[in-house]
């Protein structure tokens, strides 16, 4: 069970867990008669199914290519490369997953739309959202080593992650959403490239491109401040429209804490242990983003 629960790397959960929270939110304040909570289990499940998905595909992927041979020493222990679990017993888990998601994500589709074009077009997303987690690290033209992962989890972990969830929500994506969405995804990218500039000299050794590895340590360090810096501008771009979704403002200390500690970083190792620390910003921004949306919505009641 231990191994099981590395396998499935639970740090990396919020990720997933903040999309949806944010677009719930939105979807919240921009219609609250149309907000349904069963839609929001359901749609948290999902996006768990997917992110464990991603993560056991990623471990498998890296070890059968041969990647974690090359891992840094500070970095958490591939299961696949080290040949904890056999092949087989990672193949089933992989195809349990994927038809968890499967099947919770169908449940969701059918619970939330209501006319077959909505249907088609959402199993569409699910179909690209499931191929995105699987084929990162995984297949001849995985594009996890084509420096594609970063616009990946923006994608998918921003415009798709939160607008999908204010639309299952109330049958439109709202106008007001897009910025939050962006900076979501933004945010996600930036805990992707804090993983990556950790990796940077492993991923260079097995021939695996990142931005990273293209910008070297030190201007990777100022593409992370981009990202980090442009996420928390998206998220500031609605306080014309809505005030108390500024509530976020008391996540900026960490953020600024953060931000010294990795200038101040001499090497991969120091960057990498601010894995968590950027995962747990990640999902607080989110989090105080919503709650002062839904203050907002209680305060107009």
């Amino acid at each position: 069970m231990h191994v099981l629960f590395r396998l499935i790397r639970p740090r990396t959960l919020p990720l997933a867990l903040a999309a949806v929270c944010c677009g719930n939110a939105i979807a919240w304040h921009s219609s609250p008669a149309s907000w349904r909570s069963s839609v929001f289990l359901l749609s948290l499940l999902t996006a768990l199914a997917l992110q464990i998905v991603s993560n056991i595909a990623n471990d498998y992927g890296d070890g059968i290519r041969g990647t974690d041979r090359h891992r840094a020493p500070n970095a958490p222990e591939r299961l696949t490369a080290g040949g904890q679990i056999p092949l087989q017993h990672i193949r089933r888990l992989l195809a349990a997953s994927i038809l968890a998601a499967l099947l919770l994500g169908s449940t969701l589709i059918a619970l939330s739309l209501r006319h077959p074009q909505q249907w088609l077009a959402f199993l569409l997303l699910g179909s690209l959202s499931l191929a995105a987690a699987l084929t990162y690290t995984l297949g001849r033209h995985a594009y996890g080593y084509h420096g594609l992962g970063e616009i990946s989890v923006f994608l998918f972990f921003g415009l798709l992650g939160v607008q999908g969830s204010a639309y299952l929500q109330q049958g439109s994506c709202p106008p007001e959403g897009w910025l939050p969405a962006a900076g979501c995804g933004l945010l996600a990218a930036a805990v992707l490239h804090i993983n990556n500039m950790r990796d940077i000299e492993s991923d260079r050794q097995s021939g695996k491109t990142t931005p990273a590895t293209r910008l070297g340590f030190e201007r990777s360090k100022t593409l992370h401040r981009l990202l980090l810096t442009t996420a928390l501008i998206c998220y500031a771009a609605l306080a014309p429209q809505i005030p108390s979704g500024l509530f976020w403002l008391t996540a900026l200390p960490l953020a600024a804490t953060h931000l010294h500690r990795l200038q101040t970083a001499t090497n991969p190792a120091a960057v990498g242990r601010e894995l968590p620390h950027i995962v747990r910003l990640a999902l607080a921004i989110n989090l105080l983003f919503g709650s002062g949306l839904l203050i907002d919505s209680l305060i107009a009641i």
